[in-house]
């Protein structure tokens, strides 16, 4: 009411009565008295005084009593009239929030977003327009973006612009809201606006619709640009707007740069007095000077001409402001633009934040006709607009400030500042935008969530078991058979590696000698085996021994798999404990744990001549919060697994089993910690890494387990970004692996290639013989197909059971490639085919199955749900023939 306020002090109503004079007046020419010249009553500052209706004076005459009742009721109604024109004709001055979705459906505005203000029409009183001649300033305020912006800076600015610019006559002030993502940002500048007053409309942040919007992918000049020679050639910055082309959707609903600027004329145009529209940035300020000439001169030239461009000028301090430095600067960068209210252009809504969003329709209307905008720069970027009809139509009028961003080296006036803008503003875009997605994703994400493995399955699994289930029965029975046989080994192998009361009373100067360096300690695998030479010792150095971790990196995965699931499905300790050996000897450097009973542990009496055994059974790690209650002793800071070697073995079964065992208590939150940071070391190894992007550039079934690798490796390190980037684009591969009718040329191209590459057999062989080796063309194919299909798979299924990126499984490319039906395809393809290779088939069939159960499908897509019943109907005819199969169906 602070605005109602101020309009009704400034109002003293006349009623009309003659004033009263004496004797001396007449006397005196009838000249008034300054003492009674003034009304009878009066409305000042919202207080009346009641004496003043009601005054009486008994000499005057009975006439001019009947005068004043009679002036006094009219002046009554008046005064009741003039209330309610200021009620309703300024209500747009009220402090109030008003959503830009709403806003046609308000009281105030009509169903076409017009104002009402009688029945003649929007902006007209009885069918007659309005007196139009009010300025609107919008500055519309969006979110922070470093490094283009400083953080904060945003509302730092707006408290200058509030505090220090100057009120201007009939002038209004607005400012829009521009989808702040954050809610806290955005309440912090509502507080400010109300505090001073300010007029405010919103465009609300709407996660939901926002959730819904996906990355561009398929509108490159090939698929999987992003790994192609193409984009390798590119410069640095190309290569940044190349992937800034991927957010373009993203950007226009959260950027909305020329959304809130549409907003603002929209909004301007339904106010019936409106002349003049001003969408500013929000960062602008506008001085006396400038706005002095910019209105002489819409005053001078705005009957015939509908848009003025406004030049602006960056500041290095915004305290130059205040020190009366109130003159057209030297220097002018991009302008702003004032548009009539009858104008009819618009920004472009397909131009994005950073992508010409304000310099396309400068060019459209003749203002920036040096910059050749009407040529492409790339062949996947939306084409300008061709030349305004109103082109011509505009003068350069007055300036602007733009207020202070936080970095001087892009407010400077120097060509590289420009450049440093330029792609500060597309790192910031992309940055913000990925910062979006990950605080979204982590409402849901959980690193601790099996990624290969689906939870509900395992647990009805085991359920299963619990209730006799035979077929579950029988699975069980295999897997305890070979956990076992895993079992017994690994007991054997890691014994020498065991922590024993005799080690730990003899300290730690006496680990060196036993294990540290000594060329007599057997390189055990994980399989089982041992590598020794003539004499007994490996005849290897420790580094080189490191090397060779990924021969058995696959065993060893394999083993601690096995282990855990038998912990888990058999309810076994045992297997449990020995997994987090395994782990603890070959990824932490660390002794192994003999299994030790609980209860006759705690019955011991505390050894006296150890420092610190008196204090095991007391403070708050008593009784013990882990299984493992005490601190491993290392035989070595080496590490064991070098991260080259994961670009041969696939460890998503093995990052879930170690999520497993700490779950179980098997191993320490330490330890737990240590394998993340480990982990965490592979994974910069193969982001960053030559070996790593050269494998990413790999357009078979390699660059699918890169993408496997890298997203479950961010996943369980919560790299929560990198997870997300990696998932999304992944999907760019698509079109490319695959072709619409589920063929896989490259994985073709891939098995010729090896073919050509093996020497000749010194004498020929049958097709049989070829094809009892494996070499032959037919069993090669049918090998990398299935192993390509089966990294897709499970990098589907690992995205469906995170449950926080788009879907990879049913995801169609440009060229109608998909996974899903690739895998369908080459299932049906193998249908008929002998035993033993549908019982090779049997891990991808069993998987594919639970990817189509765990996926939504669109009803109006028959040929996904053809794939889809398909699947459902004949994939147990894929089963496993031998006991190490069997365990592979029930692993994967």
């Amino acid at each position: 009411m602070g605005n109602f306020n101020s309009h009704l002090s400034d109002i003293t109503v006349d009623l009309g009565y003659p004033p009263r004079r004496d004797s001396s007046i007449n006397n005196n020419n009838n000249k008034r008295s300054s003492a009674f010249g003034r009304s009878y009553f009066s409305i000042k500052d919202k207080v009346l005084e009641p004496r003043r209706f009601f005054s009486y004076n008994n000499n005057h005459s009975r006439r001019f009593r009947r005068q004043r009742t009679l002036w006094g009721r009219i002046g009554l109604l008046g005064v009741i009239v003039l209330f309610f024109v200021f009620i309703f004709g300024y209500m747009p001055f009220f402090n109030f929030e008003k959503t830009a979705s709403t806003l046609s459906n308000s009281p105030l505005y009509g169903g076409n977003g017009n104002r009402k203000t009688g029945p003649g029409g929007a902006g007209g009183v009885l069918g007659d327009e309005p007196q139009r001649d009010q300025l609107l300033l919008y500055r519309i305020i969006g979110n922070d973006l470093p490094p283009r912006h400083k953080e904060g800076q945003t509302l730092s600015n707006l408290h200058f612009i509030l505090e220090h610019e100057p009120s201007f006559p009939n002038l209004r002030k607005i400012f829009l809201l521009n989808r702040i993502s954050d809610p806290a940002n955005e309440a912090a500048v509502v507080r400010l606006l109300e505090k001073y007053k300010m007029e405010y409309i919103r465009v609300p942040f709407v996660e939901e619709e926002y959730k819904q919007i996906d990355f561009r992918l398929e509108h490159f000049t090939e698929p999987d640009f992003l790994h192609s020679d193409d984009y390798r050639r590119l410069s640095k910055v190309a290569k940044l707007r190349a992937l800034d082309y991927t957010y373009h959707d993203k950007n226009l609903y959260a950027m909305n740069n020329n959304g809130g600027r549409n907003t603002a004329i929209q909004h301007g145009r339904s106010i019936s007095n409106a002349r003049w529209i001003m969408p500013f940035d929000g960062n602008c300020y506008l001085s006396h000077n400038a706005f002095n000439e910019i209105k002489s001169q819409l005053d001078r030239h705005g009957a015939e001409t509908k848009y003025f461009i406004v030049p602006m000028t960056r500041l290095l301090n915004n305290s130059v402001l205040l020190n009366n430095q109130d003159e057209r600067p030297k220097i002018h960068e991009e302008p702003q633009i004032i548009f009539r209210y009858d104008a009819t252009e618009e920004y472009n809504l397909n131009m994005r934040y950073g992508r010409r969003s304000k310099l396309e329709l400068l060019w459209r209307l003749g203002a920036k006709e040096d910059r050749r905008l009407n040529k492409p720069t790339v062949a996947w970027e939306p084409m300008e607009r061709p030349y305004s009809k109103d082109k011509g139509n505009f003068r350069t009028i007055g300036w602007v400030f733009r207020l202070f961003s936080g970095n001087p080296k892009q407010e400077e006036n120097k060509k590289e500042a420009s450049s440093i803008r330029a792609f500060n503003r597309l790192l910031a875009i992309q940055s913000s935008l990925d910062g979006l997605d990950e605080r979204i994703a982590r409402r849901t994400f959980r690193q601790d969530r099996l990624f290969l493995y689906n939870e509900t399955e395992m647990a009805s699994i085991r359920q299963a078991y619990w209730s006799k289930d035979e077929d579950v029965m029988k699975m069980m029975e295999e897997l305890e058979n070979r956990a076992d046989i895993i079992l017994q080994e690994t007991q054997e192998r890691l014994a020498p590696m065991s922590v024993t009361d005799d080690m730990d009373s003899s300290g730690p100067d006496e680990l060196p000698l036993l294990f540290g360096g000594n060329k007599n300690n057997n390189n055990a695998a994980a399989d089982g085996s041992t590598t020794t030479n003539d004499n007994g010792d490996s005849g290897k150095e420790p580094q080189q021994q490191q090397q060779d971790a990924s021969s058995y990196l696959g065993p060893l995965s394999h083993n601690v798999t096995t282990l855990t699931l038998a912990n888990y499905f058999l309810g076994s300790e045992k297997y449990g404990r020995w997994a987090a050996n395994l782990v603890r000897v070959y990824f932490l450097n660390e002794f192994a744990l003999e299994d030790q009973d609980e209860y006759s542990s705690a019955r011991m009496i505390p050894d006296n001549t150890h420092l610190l055994d008196f204090l095991s059974d007391q403070g708050y790690s008593f009784p013990s919060l882990s299984r493992v209650p005490r601190v491993v002793p290392k035989y070595s800071q080496h590490r064991i697994m070098n991260a080259s070697d994961l670009t041969k073995t696939d460890m998503t079964a093995l990052l879930d089993s170690m999520r497993l065992l700490r779950r179980t208590q098997m191993i320490t939150h330490k330890e737990y910690i240590e394998l993340q940071a480990t982990i965490a070391e592979v994974l910069e190894f193969l982001v960053t890494s030559p070996t790593g992007i050269h494998l990413a550039q790999m357009t078979d079934h390699r660059g699918v387990l890169y993408d496997l690798q890298v997203t479950a490796l961010a996943a369980f390190t919560d790299d929560v970004r990198l997870l997300l980037r990696v998932a999304n684009r992944c999907r760019m591969r698509i079109g490319k692996q695959f072709l619409a009718d589920g063929s896989q040329p490259y994985q073709d191209a891939s098995v010729q290639t090896r073919l050509q590459s093996l020497p000749p057999p010194p004498v020929p062989l049958t097709p049989q013989e070829q094809q009892s080796t494996g070499n032959d063309a037919g069993s090669l194919l049918l090998q990398f197909e299935t192993l390509n299909l089966q990294y897709w798979t499970m990098l589907a299924r690992g995205v469906q059971n995170i449950g926080v990126t788009k879907d990879v499984w049913h995801y169609t490319a440009k060229n109608f490639g998909r996974i899903s039906h690739s895998v369908v395809t080459h299932l049906k393809k193998h249908a008929t085919s002998p035993p033993h290779v549908k019982a090779q088939l049997a891990p991808l069939a069993r998987m594919a199955r639970n990817a189509f159960l765990y996926s939504d499908v669109d009803p109006t897509r028959q040929d996904v749900l053809a794939d889809r019943q398909w699947v459902l109907d004949y994939a147990s005819d894929f089963q496993p023939m031998d006991e190490s199969g069997t365990i592979a169906y029930l692993i994967h």
